[in-house]
């Protein structure tokens, strides 16, 4: 508690590891914040009639019946009577389908993820590895994370990177399980002595 009550700036005087949680954690909700911007966009439009007939707010959040359109055209052959039909809905321009449950995904992931890092990292470091191993793990447990949620959006921009899931996949599975693995054995076959400096962050 003497790090928050205390006078001064002192996010710049944590340990590195520290500092690279934070990081990440930041780096992630910056994008969770792109990600809202551009959903708002896409679905509400800047104003609320929406951009370019896309559904406004009204449009998505009121139930009201559509209008349809039944004015008949008249359609006349060389011989015989005029035949009136009800005028076809103009085609609707081809859509991206994967875009809105992409970005649905991605969105929610990137949230929900960065929470379970953060507090998985302070765990970590509770532990008082040396802070090169602590933050060698740190790093690359944030990097593989980060680069696995964003694996989805980079694929499916640029229809190619497929190695991008799995590899940073197996990345984020291995370095994961070895914070939470290490966190309970230091947490349970520690010895149960309090560090006699306090702690850093």
């Amino acid at each position: 508690m003497k790090v928050f009550i205390a006078k001064g700036f002192h996010l710049a005087a944590l340990p590195v590891p520290a500092k690279l949680v934070y990081s990440f954690f930041l780096i992630f909700i910056g994008i969770g914040l792109w990600t809202s911007w551009a959903m708002y966009r896409d679905r509400m439009g800047s104003d609320l009639r929406g951009p370019n007939g896309q559904p406004s707010v009204e449009e998505r959040y009121v139930d009201r019946a559509p209008a349809a359109d039944h004015s008949p055209t008249t359609q006349t052959s060389g011989a015989g009577p005029a035949l009136e039909l009800a005028s076809e809905p103009p085609a609707k321009p081809v859509e991206d389908h994967k875009k809105p449950w992409i970005m649905d995904v991605f969105h929610q992931h990137v949230f929900s993820v960065s929470v379970v890092f953060l507090i998985l990292a302070h765990l970590f470091i509770l532990t008082r590895l040396h802070p090169a191993v602590a933050g060698t793990v740190i790093a690359v447990a944030g990097s593989s994370a980060l680069l696995h949620v964003l694996a989805p959006v980079i694929i499916w921009q640029t229809k190619s990177w497929l190695w991008l899931m799995p590899v940073t996949g197996a990345a984020m599975g291995l370095s994961w399980t070895l914070m939470v693995g290490w966190s309970l054995v230091a947490m349970w076959l520690g010895g149960g002595k309090l560090a006699d400096k306090p702690l850093a962050a």
